[in-house]
């Protein structure tokens, strides 16, 4: 017994013994390890050219306009921007109203390649341009004892370039954010003229500068679906015609409406217009993806190139500058758009020599 004690007491203490150093021998691997940590390199990509406060334009763009950069949305890789005006000291600018526009950040950069200036956004006012009112050109006439001189001075004819929107629902009124144009009066007035119709005369016409004008359109609902002239007329009596330039359209919800689209008018025919993904019956609010439009002309790829889409309720534009041509060139390739709202859109392509065409109701978000 004495001995079982004994050899018991041994295999305890061995057994204290080896736990001990087990424990010593663990403590000593760790205090000797050591932590490795691998960099991450993140890759990165070009960032927009352009930020907040920028002041762009095309390279064959005219002075004194130009479009101010709001803000840019990293997520979506857009520009929300502006149209901007030069004060007449040279200085930018100011806007004429509240309208903005969101675009894909490679169409903005592609076709506004002149950075003109940097400002404070919020240093850049909507002025309300003045209302016009008829003016009454008179005779000055100079006298002296011996001599009397009458002169009158003549401005040059007005002329037109460009109106934002140039389209309208009848039964509508539709609001003329720029009408571009040059030797622009101080109460001159606009109307739209169509053959066999009553003419429509633009209300709150407001003259901004001798290039730039507002107004309103108010589209009678019994209006003569098609291209309408336009009619620029100075207080002098100068007078310009622009035929065939805005497009009335009737609305989709006339009973003799029985289609959602209506065949292409203008010097561009428009045959097909195809979204991808497809955004007709999906119940989205907004949709995002890219446009293939097939015309039966031949465009010229350049800076001048467009395609939009104008909201035939709302009158809202959005749109993509400079998009690829198929190498047939009647077929514009990946017009790409963002968040465009649901609603149905008439879709106008213009050319970069000036032309244009459009197809009624021709893209739809539902």
């Amino acid at each position: 017994m004495r001995n079982s004690a004994k050899i018991l007491f041994v295999l305890g203490i061995f057994l204290v013994t080896c736990v001990l150093v087990t424990g010593c021998t663990n403590n000593s691997s760790t205090a000797g390890t050591t932590t490795t940590t691998t960099a991450v390199t993140t890759s990165t990509t070009a960032g927009p050219l352009y930020a907040a406060g920028d002041i762009v334009k095309s390279s064959s763009a005219s002075a004194g306009t130009a479009w101010l950069i709001l803000s840019y949305d990293s997520a979506a890789d857009t520009y929300t921007r502006a149209f901007v005006y030069q004060n007449s000291d040279g200085t930018w600018g100011y806007r004429v109203n509240s309208n903005t526009e969101t675009t894909a950040r490679t169409s903005v950069e592609k076709m506004y390649t002149v950075k003109v200036t940097q400002v404070s956004v919020s240093a850049i006012p909507v002025k309300t341009p003045t209302v016009s009112t008829t003016v009454v050109a008179t005779a000055t006439t100079t006298s002296s004892s011996t001599t009397a001189t009458a002169t009158t001075t003549i401005a040059g004819k007005p002329s037109f370039k460009d109106m934002i929107p140039d389209e309208g629902n009848a039964g509508s009124s539709v609001a003329i954010t720029d009408l571009v144009g040059s030797n622009f009066q101080s109460g001159a007035t606009v109307q739209l003229a169509h053959s066999g119709s009553t003419s429509i005369n633009a209300t709150s016409v407001a003259w901004v500068s001798s290039s730039h004008m507002t107004c309103t359109f108010t589209i009678p609902s019994d209006s003569a679906a098609g291209s309408w002239d336009i009619i620029i007329t100075n207080p002098d009596g100068q007078s310009t015609t622009y035929s065939g330039y805005f497009n009335v359209h009737r609305s989709t919800s006339d009973a003799t409406t029985t289609t959602t689209t209506s065949a292409s008018s203008g010097a561009i025919g428009i045959t097909s217009v195809t979204p991808s993904p497809n955004a007709n019956g999906m119940g989205w609010t907004t949709w995002t993806g890219v446009l293939t439009i097939a015309t039966s002309t031949t465009l010229q790829q350049g800076s001048g190139l467009t395609v939009t889409l104008t909201n035939t309720v709302t009158g809202a534009t959005m749109s993509v500058y400079n998009p690829q041509l198929n190498d047939s060139r009647t077929s514009i390739m990946n017009a790409g758009f963002t968040s465009v709202p649901s609603g149905t859109y008439n879709v106008k392509v213009t050319s970069n020599d000036g032309s244009t065409g459009s197809l009624s109701n021709g893209f739809i978000v539902s």
